[in-house]
């Protein structure tokens, strides 16, 4: 695997070690259980994020293909705003910090897809954004679903 694919990858995984152990770190301060659950749960995803990274090799990243986005974007992070910290947050609250965070990493990988010119690192990059897009959206989806659910 070339250096800049090597790069990429070892930034992208410390990216998921640091996100995992921010959520670990604050389930000991979730006001209830709820919120545990949650912070529980995205702690594990992104650990299933860093598995699939550290499986990676130079063959499925050449060939990653280029898909039409079909991936819906609510966009809460345009219109609401979440907490800047997340211990003691609610539950609504830490979902629109996890929320800001998948954004942001999208952003991050969207980003730096522009920078290289080798097809594989712009493909890994490109995987990478909508790993975390699919990631906002299911999060975008369950706030959703929590704050506009008619009674």
């Amino acid at each position: 695997m070339n250096a800049e694919l090597s790069e990429i990858l070892e930034t992208a995984m410390l990216k998921e070690v640091a996100s995992a152990a921010m959520y670990r770190q604050a389930v000991t301060l979730a006001p209830e259980p709820a919120v545990a659950t949650l912070l529980e749960e995205l702690a594990e995803e992104e650990g299933h994020h860093l598995a699939v990274l550290k499986n990676l090799n130079s063959e499925n990243v050449r060939y990653t293909p280029v898909l039409p986005s079909r991936i819906v974007d609510l966009k809460l992070t345009d219109h609401l705003k979440g907490p800047s910290e997340l211990p003691g947050a609610e539950l609504t609250e830490a979902l629109l910090f996890a929320i800001k965070r998948e954004a942001d990493s999208v952003g991050f990988y969207t980003s730096l897809m522009g920078l290289f010119s080798d097809e594989g690192a712009k493909n890994l990059c490109q995987a990478l954004a909508w790993q975390e897009m699919a990631h906002k959206a299911k999060l975008e989806l369950l706030y959703d679903r929590i704050v506009y659910t008619e009674d």
